[in-house]
């Protein structure tokens, strides 16, 4: 069941993880949620506390 995914030059498709995890260091694994994708990216958008000091 391997469907091909046509794209334009540039365009990029749905990111597919297929079971994705973090590995702890006991060697159990953590399944990577889109959650935790999203507080990651909102975590390097926001602005840290030392650039909003440096900025007043």
């Amino acid at each position: 069941m391997n469907k091909e995914i046509r794209k334009k030059k540039g365009e990029v498709g749905p990111l597919e993880f297929n079971g994705a995890a973090i590995i702890n260091p006991d060697g159990s694994e953590t399944p990577i949620t889109n959650e935790m994708i999203e507080k990651a990216c909102d975590d390097l958008e926001a602005p840290s506390e030392e650039e909003d000091e440096t900025q007043h």
